[in-house]
């Protein structure tokens, strides 16, 4: 992927689970109203000293180290219907199982639109349907995300429930991919619980997140030899605080808990949103 690729898609729009706007409610399940959206900028560190293999609870040496940065875009286009996208620019260093990989170049890009099936107070359900540019390291136990394209059929569902000084929320999400329509390739689950607290001033708000994601790979053939099925469920724990109006930070720790052929990740993130 080159440079004037991603630039070119920098309007891409991603699903985010989180938004401070009591009118807008939360992003995942909850679209934005027609003419809004937001742009999160995003950075991850991450190393590992092993790697979770084909055996259960058996682990592999190894030394891997990235850094990624994403650009998250989505864009309120309709009462029911959101644009959505992300790209992202990896650098990855791996050595172990026999191989040594150095990686530094522009990763998988999603587009897609979201769209609103059911929405009332505290409640929403949505479907999202988007394509998938391939990319990123050679190497399948890196990531499940592979140079192929595919397509994603995503359900989302999420409640919350507003008190006098704080909002409680949950959000569902589960996902298919595939490269055509004949064969299902790998299946993703996202969960989120939140805590968002009112501050006593009205442009100050802040919240915690805990999230949890799991991804399933069916086996596949590259460069030769069949990869074997892989796994990997990712706990993460974030703080986003809202500074000023529209305005958001956030700082956050998340780690590969469990997983087959699969990095064993452990690392730190840090994000910027812009609403509009």
């Amino acid at each position: 992927m080159r440079l004037y690729h991603f630039i070119a898609l920098l309007s891409v729009i991603s699903w985010m689970f989180w938004s401070l706007s009591t009118s807008s409610a939360f992003a995942g399940a909850w679209n934005l109203e027609p003419g809004d959206g937001q742009i999160i900028s995003t950075y991850d560190y991450s190393k590992a000293k092993s790697a979770f293999s084909d055996i259960e609870f058996e682990e592999t040496e190894l030394v891997f180290s990235k850094n990624e940065g994403r650009i998250f875009y989505e864009h309120g286009l309709t009462k029911h219907l959101t644009f959505v996208g992300n790209g992202a620019h990896q650098t990855v260093q791996f050595s172990g199982l026999q191989s040594q990989i150095n990686f530094s170049d522009f990763t998988d890009i999603e587009l897609g639109f979201r769209y609103q099936i059911a929405r009332k107070e505290g409640f929403a359900v949505s479907v999202q349907g988007s394509y998938i540019l391939g990319g990123g390291p050679p190497s399948s136990i890196l990531d499940l995300n592979g140079p192929e394209d595919s397509f994603e059929l995503r359900g989302l569902w999420g409640q919350s429930k507003e008190f006098e000084k704080f909002v409680l929320f949950f959000d569902a999400q589960l996902a298919i991919r595939a490269k055509n329509l004949n064969k299902l390739d790998e299946w993703h689950s996202d969960l989120t619980f939140g805590y968002k607290k009112l501050g006593h001033k009205k442009d100050e708000k802040y919240m915690l997140l805990a999230q949890v994601f799991h991804a399933n790979r069916n086996p596949f053939g590259r460069d030769g030899f069949i990869v074997p099925t892989q796994r990997r469920t990712k706990a993460k724990a974030s703080m986003v605080y809202e500074y000023k109006p529209n305005r958001l930070v956030q700082i956050g720790y998340q780690e590969t808990i469990a997983g087959r052929n699969i990095v064993r990740e452990k690392g730190l993130s840090v994000g910027t949103w812009v609403r509009y």
